[in-house]
């Protein structure tokens, strides 16, 4: 099986995959993987056993036949030391599982996060903060744990402010900040990450992503207790990545207090095929107070969506790339609807 993992191994540099999902039905496994622009290449070559064993090496209870689970491991892969988390859930129909690999990023300096200069510059004004709560938002592989730690070690090494995090799972280690790893096997959730974070006396506090209505409340009370504050955000445009958090149940009034800033991202490749390029929305200042004050943007601001069609227009991506990001676009004018 080792053999066949590391073909799949070759399959996920090949696709530059972030995210590799599996259906087992009926004794076939379909693999499929997702790459930096949310599209899916499926293959079905591979041997049923493979999800097994991935079952297996991640640590599962393979007698837990309907219940969900995630575990994690690591595997040495031409002389570099992978981690990986592998989710499962099955159904009386089908199994279902996705493949991630945890320290597969690219270190990033601050100033190559856009190609905007202004844009960079907002980005090191958001490090010199020193409370309140910045949102990272965007779909599934568009970067956001890659811009979210580039401001973490700006921040860990520009400034003598102790800096630290709670992931799940941990995507991109850092000697610069302490790290926590939630473990729901241990107890050690986010409610007792954050008693246990607060202990430390921590300046900058990052919790890795808001999933549910839990961690929305914990990191706007965090904000509200005067340290400065960053997270991510599954959401296709800062207009949606608030209405989330509306809807998560974050009182509107204590999020207009505690939000300074949120972006909103994707990534492509550049037009000669030589790099990528990531496109950003930023939402802050005056833009973000008319927003909470007429649920609408002003006239002349540049969504994700114009921020797109800017790039394209500028030749840096072409319109292949950004096609199914243009023919998403909804009119969301109502932030509680």
């Amino acid at each position: 099986m080792e053999r066949m993992f590391e073909l799949l191994l070759l399959d996920i540099m090949k696709h530059k995959a972030s995210d590799i999902h599996f259906t087992f039905k009926q004794g076939k496994l379909n693999v499929s993987f997702r790459n930096a622009h949310g599209m899916l290449h499926s293959k079905q070559i591979y041997d049923s056993q493979l999800f097994h064993y991935l079952k297996y090496i991640s640590h599962l209870d393979l007698g837990n036949v309907l219940g969900a689970q995630s575990g994690n491991f690591t595997y040495l892969y031409r002389s570099k030391k992978l981690y990986f988390r592998f989710a499962c859930i099955q159904t009386q129909q089908l199994q279902s599982g996705v493949l991630r690999v945890l320290n597969n990023h690219d270190t990033i300096q601050l100033n190559m996060l856009s190609r905007s200069k202004e844009q960079n510059a907002i980005f090191k004004q958001w490090c010199q903060v020193r409370g309140g709560l910045t949102i990272v938002s965007g779909p599934t592989g568009s970067g956001k744990t890659t811009t979210l730690h580039a401001l973490l070690e700006e921040i860990a090494c520009s400034s003598k402010l102790k800096v630290i995090t709670l992931e799940d799972p941990i995507e991109i280690q850092s000697d610069n900040y302490l790290q926590f790893q939630i473990n729901e096997k241990t107890n050690f959730t986010y409610e007792e990450g954050i008693k246990q974070l607060l202990r430390h006396d921590p300046d900058v506090i990052m919790i890795g992503e808001v999933r549910d209505e839990q961690s929305a409340k914990t990191l706007v009370r965090c904000a509200l207790s005067g340290h400065m504050v960053f997270t991510t955000l599954h959401a296709k445009s800062c207009r949606e990545a608030i209405t989330r958090l509306l809807n998560f149940g974050v009182i509107k009034e204590d999020l207009e207090e505690v939000l300074t800033a949120l972006t909103n991202q994707r990534i492509f490749p550049t037009k000669n095929g030589k790099g990528k390029v990531c496109i950003y929305e930023i939402l802050q200042g005056e833009e973000l107070k008319y927003y909470f004050e007429f649920h609408k943007h002003k006239e002349q601001y540049k969504d994700i969506f114009r921020q797109i069609k800017h790039a394209h227009d500028e030749g840096y991506i072409s319109k292949k790339a950004c096609q199914h990001d243009i023919e998403i676009k909804k009119d969301t004018t109502d932030p509680t609807r």
